[in-house]
């Protein structure tokens, strides 16, 4: 079962805050080669301030955001979205980029809520985007 008690917490905060190191730098590149537009990147930087906001509040509230009845597996959580933080740099197509930034927040608010339902629908959608990112790469 996943985030079952605190430090399982703070491992998920962990991969969420590497995964906006890089949405920081994919945004960075994708400026610098002018594959996105002004408004969509300082939308995208908002996204990944709110990543790194969820995964603060995370790590200061552990113990609150222990999830109980969650039925995946905590290496299924965190292997989806250290699967994510690969992705980030190779996606070429910034929509894709987006949904996926998107999603990886939604996963967040829905771990700070401490809500199973919510977290595995978020987790699923985080593994559909990897998933397109894998097709386009293959």
């Amino acid at each position: 079962m996943a985030l079952a008690n605190e430090m399982e917490v703070e491992a998920f905060a962990q991969c969420l805050t590497e995964c906006a190191d890089a949405i920081h730098e994919r945004i960075k590149a994708a400026i610098k080669n002018r594959e996105i537009e002004r408004d969509q990147a300082q939308s995208m930087f908002q996204e990944e301030s709110l990543l790194r906001q969820r995964a603060n509040g995370l790590y200061i509230d552990a113990a609150n955001s222990v999830v109980a009845g969650l039925t995946e597996p905590q290496d299924a959580l965190l292997a989806a979205i250290d699967n994510a933080n690969d992705r980030i740099q190779q996606i070429k197509e910034i929509a894709g980029f987006i949904d996926l930034v998107t999603d990886l927040a939604v996963l967040a608010a829905a771990v700070s809520a401490a809500k199973p339902a919510p977290i595995l629908a978020a987790l699923k959608e985080v593994k559909e985007d990897v998933d397109a990112v894998n097709s386009q790469h293959s």
